[in-house]
């Protein structure tokens, strides 16, 4: 098939309206004086990354990745409950030096290599805004635990394919965890037909 060929259009405007959210929300941060760091969970090749780190230049971006694609025991969650069909390496296309590469204030960011959250063990951070792309149900639902508790008050974590097919495994770990909070959770959805954003109140 001639790739040329291919309409990438419904793509290419999710993406914008994601980044055009970022903008937004960066300015209103700026305005307000947020405190906090910022962070991505699911880099891959650095693409969104590198918009957090141009809109944020100031603040410190925490990158967690495995960046050798899906690990296996997360995989296999994922299988057993249907959530999606992808197998262990997905996505193993990118390094470190990728995705540094892409990024405007290199200087700034911190890369977390390995399974998350062994990777944020030892780190005493606070965030303001932090975009989880994990893909898959256990990273995304230990995200949910690990970042929420540390947003600041009104920080942003912004919820990848929540209404996505291909990973059905993100809107049940947002449910799970919400449950666990006793329904104390609020998520809006941003208008890229995928993500939810919670606010930390």
């Amino acid at each position: 098939m001639d790739g040329s060929r291919i309409d990438k259009h419904y793509i290419e405007a999710s993406v914008e309206s994601r980044v055009c959210f970022l903008r937004n929300l960066a300015q209103e941060f700026y305005d307000g004086n947020m405190p906090g760091a910022v962070a991505e969970g699911g880099v891959f090749q650095g693409e969104f990354a590198k918009e957090i780190n141009a809109l944020f230049p100031d603040k410190k971006l925490y990158l967690f990745d495995t960046f050798s694609g899906f690990a296996k025991q997360d995989v296999e969650i994922d299988h057993k409950y249907g959530f999606s069909i992808q197998g262990e390496g997905h996505l193993e296309g990118t390094s470190v030096e990728l995705v540094l590469s892409k990024m405007p204030h290199p200087e700034q960011c911190v890369i977390r290599k390995g399974y998350f959250p062994d990777t944020a063990r030892d780190l005493d951070e606070q965030f303001c805004f932090v975009n989880m792309d994990f893909d898959l149900f256990q990273p995304t639902y230990e995200g949910l635990k690990y970042f929420y508790p540390r947003l600041v008050k009104k920080g942003v974590l912004l919820i990848h394919d929540y209404f996505g097919n291909a990973y059905k495994g993100n809107k049940e770990a947002v449910h799970r965890y919400r449950e666990e909070l006793g329904g104390d959770l609020t998520f809006i959805p941003i208008g890229d037909e995928l993500s939810v954003a919670i606010v930390k109140p």
